[in-house]
């Protein structure tokens, strides 16, 4: 596949590393690896471009240290493409798993005419799809009225669209799986796949684990960011219907 595949890991996390390595392998792809930022190893006070009362009051909880890190390592994937100048590229994290066709699928994507900046290949939920063009490898390509859809597992983003989300999306007042769907809001044209192109591998996440729940606030508490999330349900669905 012409297009670099390129793997977020904690440099804690060598074995994930070397099975994801092996995974690519066995569909002929050569990923490069990302050094992940490590939140873990951060204190808040090290935490840079994080607007923390903002996420507080929009997201309704604490910022996890892991949020923090896996946010910077996707703004790290971001730099590398651009440094490189590809004309696109995959992002993964390191629990995704490949389908079988990915390579040539992948291709098909990218060539399709009037293609999103970026695609997401894998999503936790997907309701109110709306397609919007389909690849000549036969994936519909849309965007969904209802949402957050969750993950960042892996995306294909193209030059212009790492450029623009990569001066978008700093500072930080969310987290990186929703902010990067926001295409309404940091103006690159964000669409998925209907059919998933990734699978989770069998490992939990290192870079986003469960435990957000303990970080909610109480409900009084939680009414800025009941406001902000019916607004962008709101400008989802037009994003989706219009776009």
């Amino acid at each position: 596949m012409s297009i670099p595949v390129l793997v977020i890991n904690l440099d804690r996390s060598k074995d994930r590393w070397e099975a994801i390595r092996a995974r690519a392998a066995s569909i002929g792809l050569t990923p490069e690896r990302v050094t992940a930022v490590d939140g873990m190893a951060l204190d808040q006070s090290e935490w840079r471009e994080f607007k923390v009362w903002k996420f507080q009051l929009f997201h309704g909880r604490r910022p996890l240290a892991t949020e923090y890190g896996c946010y910077m390592s996707h703004i790290r994937a971001l730099d590398r493409v651009i440094a490189a100048g590809w004309s696109h590229a995959i992002i993964l994290e390191d629990d995704a798993d490949f389908v079988a066709d990915f390579a040539p699928r992948i291709e098909a994507l990218a060539q399709m005419k009037s293609a999103p900046e970026i695609v997401k290949l894998y999503n936790h939920r997907l309701k109110g799809f709306v397609p919007k063009a389909k690849s000549q490898a036969g994936d519909v390509v849309g965007r969904c009225i209802h949402g957050p859809l969750g993950s960042a597992m892996g995306y294909l983003i193209s030059q212009q669209g790492a450029r623009t989300l990569r001066a978008a999306l700093l500072p930080i007042f969310l987290p990186f799986d929703i902010a990067l769907e926001r295409g309404w809001a940091h103006q690159a044209s964000v669409a998925t796949t209907k059919e998933p192109l990734l699978q989770p591998a069998l490992s939990a996440s290192t870079i986003s684990p469960a435990g957000y729940r303990k970080t909610k606030f109480p409900f009084y508490m939680r009414i800025p960011t009941a406001l902000f999330r019916g607004q962008d349900y709101v400008r989802r669905a037009i994003y989706a219907v219009r776009g």
